[in-house]
């Protein structure tokens, strides 16, 4: 039979036991700046593959994911880094359903769009200086492109579903 923990704005209740902050888990937190400003986020704990900070997302790795695991609800971790101060663990959950890294695979996928890209810029730049010291350079634009969707396909049938 599955604990029943009941909640009470955002905190465990005192009988049960405070969970620490483990991989997977959700956890509602307040950044504390040198002014005394207070930021309210919320954040799943994930490997770092699957990090994204925007979509609530922390990388395990990461400064922030270091301080917070282990620690527990209602705890003030000093963090000086950057213009913070502190961080306030306010709830911690564990997160039943699976976390989805959808946003970390588009932000994957747009960095190579970018990286491709600039390849091509690149070597349009490259074909257009005049006087170079190789002579005339063509840039086989399509070659380029063709060979940055093969590059996508390979990505794609790397992935765990791809894999099954």
């Amino acid at each position: 039979m599955d604990a029943i923990i009941l909640k009470v704005e955002g905190n465990t209740m005192k009988d049960e036991p405070a969970l620490p902050i483990l991989l997977g888990y959700h956890v509602e937190v307040e950044l504390v700046d040198s002014a005394g400003e207070i930021e309210r986020r919320e954040f799943t704990i994930v490997a770092e593959k699957q990090a994204d900070f925007r979509a609530g997302l922390l990388g395990e790795n990461s400064p922030l994911g270091r301080a917070l695991l282990g620690r527990r609800d209602g705890e003030v971790i000093p963090y000086t880094v950057g213009d913070l101060r502190e961080v306030r663990i306010l709830a911690v959950t564990k997160v039943t359903g699976p976390i989805s890294g959808e946003s970390a695979e588009k932000r994957r996928a747009t960095v190579q769009e970018a990286a491709n890209q600039s390849e091509i810029i690149s070597q349009l730049i490259f074909a257009t200086a005049r006087g170079s010291k190789w002579g005339e350079y063509d840039v086989d634009v399509d070659k380029l492109l063709n060979s940055a969707q093969d590059h996508e396909d390979d990505q794609n049938e790397q992935t765990p579903e791809g894999n099954g």
